[in-house]
């Protein structure tokens, strides 16, 4: 099948995100504003505006602290799962099969995590499977022959929701019990990759397209009519739906400098691909304001809403204006730790 022009598909996206998170960085020790992170000034007849560095940290405001957040991350290295409290204490290793097993998504409860099994390839036969946050018991949900990945438990932990291509459709959403049954197929045309479920359970975002930029759209399930929030140079995905039910995080294209105004300030990253920074929208898509312009891929939020779990060369929090940067140091890890995060109180 054909891939959007801009988002070259999961495959580049695991070469490009597992290279990033490989990479050590180097931390700046002062407060950066964003306007200071630039490298370059590109200066037209009629513009001047500011090309930054996606790579540099953001350091504004007063740092975060970690000893007053609570809660639980799972996080990969597209290889493999691990788990490790907000404070960096207590790194867990979940999976230790040959073969990718990522993408994990914790239950309500923070007891089980539902996670993309692709060890017999990306793209080959992906399945989704749920295993208890002490490792054991991993079993198979999906079950089929068709590619099933991008799981995320409902705020009530009565359903899964997740994308398939199964039984021959194109890319679409579904939802199913967590032992496996009751697999219902989200009722919209649109192509559906990264749904995330409303915290009541009656809508749903995701990132789609139609053979051009990735958008982000929401669906009603009850009618199955659905709505794009964006339209944007760039690619817009890997939304995720705030536990108040107030905001919408998302990663962009937009402030690449191949896709911003020519008098909007951009960032690069000088390496392959587009740069991503992080924003947020309000659910019907107003409102829309970056959070960070800092290199990010994959979002996740605190328990609380009040933070933001960003994914890039490492894993940061920031709050919602994007103050505060702060590292999350698991103890015992050798690289930066990355992949497809999520937090739970």
């Amino acid at each position: 099948m054909r891939l959007p022009r801009s988002f070259r598909g999961l495959i580049l996206v695991l070469v490009l995100v597992a290279g990033c998170t490989a990479t050590s960085m180097t931390t700046t020790t002062t407060a950066t504003a964003v306007a200071t992170t630039a490298t370059a000034v590109a200066t037209t007849a009629t513009t001047l505006r500011t090309e930054g560095s996606g790579l540099t940290p953001v350091l504004v405001g007063e740092l975060i602290d970690l000893a007053t957040l609570r809660g639980t991350i799972v996080f990969d290295d597209f290889e493999d799962l691990f788990t490790v409290d907000v404070g960096g204490t207590g790194l867990f290793r979940l999976t230790t099969q040959p073969g990718s097993e990522f993408d994990g998504s914790w239950s309500p409860d923070g007891s089980m995590i539902v996670y993309r099994d692709s060890r017999r390839g990306i793209n080959e036969d992906d399945e989704i499977y749920v295993i208890s946050s002490d490792g054991s018991g991993a079993r198979n949900l999906s079950q089929d022959p068709g590619n099933d990945w991008g799981p995320e438990w409902s705020a009530d932990g009565e359903w899964i929701v997740f994308n398939s291509d199964r039984d021959g459709h194109p890319m679409g959403g579904y939802l199913m019990r967590p032992d496996g049954t009751d697999v219902l197929r989200i009722e919209s045309d649109t192509w559906i990759e990264y749904p995330s479920l409303s915290p009541d359970g009656d809508r749903v975002v995701f990132m789609g397209h139609s053979g051009g930029n990735y958008e982000i759209y929401v669906a009603d399930l009850a009618t199955g009519e659905t709505t794009a929030l964006t339209d944007s140079r760039g690619s817009d995905g890997w939304p995720v739906w705030s536990p108040d039910g107030e905001w919408i995080a998302f990663v962009t294209e937009r402030d690449d400098c191949l896709n911003a105004a020519p008098d909007a300030d951009c960032w690069r990253t000088d390496e392959p691909g587009e740069h991503h920074s992080t924003w947020r929208m309000r659910p019907d898509g107003s409102d829309q304001q970056r959070v960070t312009p800092e290199y990010g891929h994959f979002v996740a939020w605190s328990p609380d809403s009040a933070h933001l779990l960003v994914s890039g060369r490492t894993l940061y929090i920031v709050r919602l204006d994007g103050t505060g940067r702060v590292e999350v140091d698991p103890e015992g890890l050798s690289l930066p730790p990355g992949g497809i995060p999520d937090w739970v109180g």
